[in-house]
């Protein structure tokens, strides 16, 4: 039952907010292709949603608009980050995520506007994608922004003798949702009712194991852009006093901060206010990541030598006339890389070496892929991308074999990310293209039967889907139901 004050009050705002030509242009435009992009797809690619985006819209309107809104349970699942360790992520429901994009595009340009510099960056969703397989995460504006990044870095090497490096310890899981929201209210002037239900959202969203109560801590860790804007705009604060403090000679990305400064004790200063700052929010400085590099160690820890190269041959493609003695250089790089792992940013110029072997279609990667798979969670999508873009050959099918066969896997990502390279390639009806899909099959449903988990189910199943005949397909899940497994 709602009061007074939502029927004469806080309705008019919802109403002018969740119009239903606004849901409707916000699903088409954004939030279609961000659940497109999520880990773990659904199986139709939400058919149903977007068939019925009208009566959906409209259900929405009214649910909103009634006061009796409330958000479904999201998936949540793991990704292995290392050793083991996993980061718990979010999925929520297709109406939920529509619902919160809905309220970010109302309030986005307002918390923008109050952003102190340019040059803090967050990875920000492409709104156009036509089709699903045209759009791969190293595409989207992040990775402009990454770059545009990096420059700033070049420059800041170049000009100031010292690089003051850090960032914040497991800053999504340590944020004070109360301080959040002081902050969140103070940048603009958002109606009160907007903000209840970002932050009621962001409740429901959170992960509460074991029937635990809400800890009123941790903002949850999704893809969906909005939940980014919110940690973004956490750290305004911050950006304006280093801005005002080096004139501007600083960058972040998202929690990772990168300062220049023209004496070590001016970069022990700032580290001092950074952390003063941040404990005052409940936050803390990551002090295994914090230094001060001068010319020569901030060369080598942004990798900036790899980084130009990189650049450099960024548009090749194989027709180039030098393409060759482009991908001799490029393996001999990319050797030099794995054989010295010490820089700060290591993980993130062997991506873009991944993506450069994409670019060009270079199966020499191929040689060490499986083991690379396997001992570097990190690099497992960027992997990905480059096994779908070789697409399927006797040797790209050895190298998912043998990831198969060796990989120990503790999250829920892996082996779905496997199943759907497998179903996406272009597999012929050769007997051993045939023998290649029955042995993956057996290794896959192995490791469902071994872990008994709900995701390695749904690997398989998406697998059967497309290559299992459908009587074989439905006889698979009734013995699953019958046996309990």
């Amino acid at each position: 039952m709602q009061t007074e004050r939502f029927n004469q009050l806080r309705k008019y705002e919802l109403a002018k907010i969740f119009k239903e030509t606004t849901i409707i242009k916000v699903w088409r435009d954004i939030v279609k292709n961000q659940i497109r992009n999520l880990d773990l797809k659904d199986l139709y690619d939400h058919y149903d949603f977007n068939y019925n985006i009208e009566d959906r819209a409209r259900a929405i309107r009214n649910e909103i608009l009634s006061g009796n809104y409330k958000v479904s349970q999201p998936m949540i699942y793991r990704i292995e980050k290392k050793y083991g360790v996993c980061r718990h992520l979010i999925t929520p429901q297709p109406t939920d995520a529509l619902v919160f994009q809905v309220l970010v595009e109302f309030i986005g340009e307002a918390i923008i506007s109050n952003q102190p510099s340019e040059n803090a960056f967050y990875s920000r969703d492409k709104h156009s994608v036509a089709k699903p397989h045209e759009s791969e995460e190293y595409d989207f504006n992040w990775r402009k922004q990454w770059k545009r990044l990096q420059r700033k870095i070049y420059k800041f090497n170049e000009e100031k003798k010292f690089l003051t490096v850090t960032d914040l310890s497991n800053y999504y899981d340590s944020i004070d949702i109360n301080e959040l929201r002081k902050v969140f209210t103070s940048y603009s002037k958002i109606n009160e009712v907007v903000i209840d239900l970002i932050f009621r959202i962001i409740e429901e969203f959170s992960w509460k194991p074991d029937y635990l109560p809400y800890s009123g801590r941790g903002l949850p860790t999704t893809n969906i852009e909005g939940i980014r804007l919110l940690a973004h705009s956490f750290l305004f604060e911050i950006d304006e006093v280093i801005k005002d403090k080096t004139n501007n000679s600083f960058t972040r990305w998202m929690d990772d901060i990168v300062i220049g400064v023209d004496s070590k004790k001016k970069g022990i200063e700032l580290i001092s206010i950074m952390s003063d700052m941040l404990k005052s929010r409940g936050l803390a400085l990551n002090l295994s990541k914090t230094d001060i590099y001068d010319d020569e160690e901030a060369y080598y820890h942004f990798q900036i030598k790899a980084n130009r190269f990189i650049d450099s041959i960024e548009n090749v493609n194989i027709n180039h006339p030098q393409y060759h003695d482009i991908c001799k250089e490029l393996d001999k790089r990319f050797n030099d890389h794995f054989s010295d792992k010490g820089a700060k940013h290591w993980d993130k110029i062997a991506k873009r070496y991944i993506t450069i072997y994409k670019n060009l279609e270079h199966t020499s990667l191929l040689n060490n892929l499986a083991r690379i798979y396997v001992d570097y969670p990190k690099l497992r999508p960027n992997l990905i991308y480059y096994l779908r873009t070789l697409s399927y050959t006797k040797n790209t099918a050895q190298q998912v074999l043998e990831i198969i066969k060796n990989i120990d896997i503790f999250d829920d990502r892996s082996l779905y990310q496997l199943c759907l390279l497998v179903t996406e390639w272009e597999i012929p009806t050769t007997k051993e293209a045939k023998g290649f899909l029955k042995e993956f099959e057996w290794l896959i449903v192995k490791f469902s039967n071994e872990r008994k988990k709900s995701s390695d189910f749904y690997s398989v199943l998406w697998f059967k889907s497309k290559y299992s005949h459908p009587e074989d397909l439905l006889n698979y899940i009734k013995k699953l139901i019958i046996f309990g497994i």
